[in-house]
């Protein structure tokens, strides 16, 4: 037989208050200390008006308010772990929505929704999109990239930026991205009402125009980086364990899966080692870490193992040497406009050491005696 335990119209409401809360969003999180309280003694001042009820009853409604709580921190938490896993979801089925990249061709190219693609020559690149969608490659003649578009914010392009390449695009919003060698950048035909999104794998770096109504997004396979109008560079290439961010100019929000989100100040690096999820905020000389974006490789006393494995990535080619290199330094500046036969022509100059070329995409880098 069911028992019916007496329940007050003010009980009620409190518990369906509860329910209530099960039901929100998971856009907010939790309820204030201040609402906690409130309800919190509502409910004390509910279970002492009535001191007639049994003891059972008293035990059965703090036992379904417990019960309650424990669903809502549940449900909270499914909640918000479902969206961190579909954000994370989205980035890789968003970047893998492309074709593979051609590894026949060594220019920067644009490959569009349908997976057309667009070939610009040239060590580096210059994309414009006007506020219509038009695109102008490197001055030239105005080119529609997006005809037959319909639902343009749910549409995708890619920029694909090969070895020994640099590339800079202008949205319509007047957002500028620089984006360097070896890297892939997806971003919307057009932006949303009510956020600006990209997604890349490489490096980047950004001049987000501001707009308070539509914080700009940076998305990489594990961090997320929020701004609404700033200066910064992000690195986050798929074959290194590294993420970096290094801010120039305003704040940003880094933010990664079951983590607490750091806010960085001008002139600090967030870094975060994937492999031993060694993390740190430090303060640095941001132009170590944005000189890319000009066409150069400032280094000053830096240990010559570091130079030879930053070109090596730059370049996209094998550059072997024995470790005692790592106990020469030098200091100067490398022109990225350059090949890497002449930068590496140009180091030899610097350093005592000869460099030797051993095949099409390899060189061997011997101390002097």
């Amino acid at each position: 037989m069911n028992k019916k335990f007496p329940q007050s119209e003010d009980m009620n409401k409190i518990l369906s208050e509860f329910f209530e809360l099960i039901k929100k969003d998971s856009d907010m999180p939790e309820l204030s200390a201040s609402s906690q309280k409130e309800l919190w003694n509502r409910i004390n001042n509910e279970n002492k008006s009535n001191k007639r009820r049994s003891m059972r009853l008293f035990v059965w409604s703090g036992s379904i308010a417990a019960s309650i709580c424990l669903l809502v921190v549940a449900g909270w938490y499914i909640l918000l772990s479902d969206q961190s896993q579909s954000v994370i979801a989205d980035y890789h089925s968003i970047m893998h929505s492309f074709e593979s990249v051609d590894k026949t061709t060594d220019n920067v190219h644009i490959v569009l929704s349908n997976n057309r693609k667009i070939h610009i020559e040239g060590q580096e690149a210059q994309i414009d999109y006007d506020e219509e969608g038009m695109v102008n490659i490197n001055n030239r003649e105005k080119m529609d990239v997006n005809e037959g578009v319909e639902d343009d914010t749910h549409v995708y392009n890619q920029l694909v930026v090969p070895a020994g390449k640099r590339s800079m695009l202008t949205f319509n919003d007047g957002t500028r991205v620089w984006i360097n060698s070896g890297s892939k950048l997806v971003y919307p035909v057009s932006f949303e009402k009510n956020k600006r999104e990209i997604f890349v794998e490489g490096e980047i770096y950004l001049d987000v125009a501001s707009d308070l109504d539509r914080p700009f997004y940076v998305q990489t396979g594990t961090y997320g980086v929020k701004v609404t109008g700033t200066q910064f560079n992000v690195s986050a290439y798929a074959d290194q364990s590294n993420f970096q961010v290094v801010l120039v100019s305003g704040e940003v929000e880094v933010s990664r899966k079951n983590h607490p989100k750091e806010i960085l100040k001008p002139n600090q690096l967030y870094s975060c080692n994937e492999e031993n999820n060694d993390c740190s905020i430090i303060k640095v000389d941001v132009m170590d870490f944005i000189a890319w974006k000009d066409g150069y490789f400032p280094f000053y006393s830096q240990d010559l193992g570091t130079i030879l494995s930053k070109l090596s990535k730059y370049y996209d080619v094998q550059i072997n040497w024995n470790e005692n290199i790592r106990e020469l330094s030098c200091s100067g500046k490398l022109d990225l406009k350059d090949d890497i036969h002449e930068v590496l022509s140009a180091l030899e100059k610097t350093a005592p050491v000869v460099i030797r070329k051993t095949s099409e995409s390899e060189y061997t880098v011997i101390v002097k005696p």
